[in-house]
Order: C-alpha cells, then sequence, then structure tokens
C-alpha cells in the first residue's frame, strides 16, 4: 500500500473528475490520500471529500500565500473542524514562502505562528510549506520541537534537510526527484532516514516522469515517485511502500496504516 500524503483534491483542475481520480488512484495501490484545503473557501470542499471517500483524510490550514488575506479570527473559525472532524489529521498546509508571490515576511509569520499554536493545543501533526524560508523557518520550529511535522515537497539543499532531521522533522518528497535537473532533490532523498520519509504527489502539480506531459498530477502517480526513491536509496519499491506507509502511521495516526 502506497499513501499520497499531501494531494490537492479539491483543486479545480481536479475537482470535476474527483471520483474517477480517487479510484485510479486506488487502482493503482494507493489505498490513502491526504488531501489538503488551503484556505477558508477550500476548508469545506476537503470536508465533503473525506466525508465521501472512506480513502481519503483531510488537512486545513491557511497556506501562506494567502497569509495577506486572511481574516484575524481565522484561528477561532478553523477550530470547531478539528473538534468535529476525527478525519482531519493535521495542522497544513502552513509556513513560510519568500519566492515572491506571498505576503510579506512579517505578515506570514505571524499567521504560520498562530496555526503552530493551534496545532500543539490540538495535539495535532503540522504539514509545513516552506519555499526560500528555510532559515526562518527553522528558526521558529526550534520552538515547537513538540510539535510533530512534515516539511512537505523538499526543495532545500542537502545541508538544510539536515538541520530539518535534527529538529525531528519527517521530509516529504514529490515527483520533483525524477526531473533530469533535480539532483540537489535526489541527494536530498538519498539521505532521509528509512524513518523519517514520506511520499507525496502535491497534486494536481508536479507530475512526475514518465507521465510529467499529462500535466495534470494526481495520487496514482505517487508510485512513479516511490519507484523513482527506490531506485536513488538502492532498494526495492516494496521497501519504500512499508517504510512510508509506517512513517505516515506514526505521523498521522494509525487509521492511515
Amino acid at each position: 500500500m502506497l499513501i499520497d500524503t499531501h494531494c490537492h483534491l479539491t483543486d479545480p483542475a481536479l475537482l470535476p473528475d474527483q471520483a474517477a481520480v480517487v479510484h485510479r488512484a486506488i487502482a493503482a495501490g494507493v489505498q490513502r490520500m491526504i488531501t489538503i484545503g488551503t484556505g477558508p473557501e477550500d476548508h469545506l470542499r476537503v470536508l465533503q471529500a473525506f466525508r465521501q471517500y472512506p480513502q481519503v483524510y483531510g488537512a486545513i490550514a491557511v497556506h501562506p500565500h494567502l497569509a495577506g488575506e486572511i481574516t484575524p479570527g481565522f484561528i477561532g473559525n478553523m477550530r470547531p473542524f478539528f473538534g468535529q472532524e476525527p478525519r482531519l489529521l493535521a495542522v497544513g498546509e502552513c509556513g513560510l514562502d519568500y519566492h515572491g508571490r506571498s505576503a510579506d515576511a512579517a505578515v506570514q509569520r505571524p499567521v504560520f505562528i498562530q496555526q503552530l499554536e493551534l496545532a500543539r493545543q490540538l495535539k495535532l501533526p503540522v504539514i509545513l510549506h516552506v519555499r526560500d524560508a528555510h532559515a526562518d523557518a527553522l528558526s521558529i520550529m526550534a520552538d515547537y520541537t513538540d510539535v510533530p511535522h512534515v516539511v512537505h515537497c523538499f526543495t532545500g539543499t542537502s545541508e538544510e534537510a539536515c538541520r530539518w532531521l535534527a529538529q525531528g522533522a519527517y521530509v516529504g518528497i514529490t515527483g520533483i526527484v525524477t526531473y533530469k535537473n533535480a539532483e540537489e532533490v535526489r541527494a536530498v532523498a538519498r539521505l532521509i532516514p528509512d524513518d523519517r520519509l514520506l511520499v507525496e504527489t502535491d497534486c494536481p502539480y508536479l507530475s512526475p516522469e514518465p507521465v510529467r506531459k499529462i500535466k495534470i498530477n494526481e495520487p496514482a502517480f505517487v508510485v512513479h515517485v516511490a519507484t523513482c526513491l527506490a531506485a536513488q536509496r538502492g532498494t526495492t519499491p516494496a521497501h519504500i511502500e512499508a517504510i512510508t506507509t509506517a512513517n505516515a502511521g506514526r505521523l498521522f495516526g494509525p487509521q492511515l496504516k
């Protein structure tokens, strides 16, 4: 069994075909999916998805791209969902993104920290989005080492990966690992310990080779990520399936195993 620990089944690119996408994943051996809600308008769609499909679980948060658009009471609006929905497994994705599309760092940081506080209070893990902001995110997370977390879609350096691992993070690898020009990501994929590795698609983005030209990614394609990881780590796809499934269960809850 494979678990796609980060997908966006409610994205407009997948939503109209959501049922077929879920069924194709199951047929490919992807028996569990965690779909991510990135902002208030998306949260209800995530709840609808996992209520409809027993293989689907959820996480909700405010993505750093939306940090400048939310209202001051956003935490109070999110909190009740977690109390009512045991299939919401994490707070995420949240974090810091200095790549250019997001709000200023001074706006992003307090939004991120409020969500970390929520996760701590709820005793839930956090799914981190970190892009071009590893130093600041690591500094903030140094105060939240009691909050289990995964750095999803890791695209940092090997040195940054080692710093995250030293702070207890899990690391999520996407289809980027299959790209010709992604040797740094492959280097990171080789150094992650067996007990910290997760596989994900981040679909509908980042379709892996050999289906990259399809453009629209989906959970079924996490099989290609696992196959590439097996080759890079000198092991078998079955071993990657076993360790990443165990890791997902340890981070997000035994219902995923």
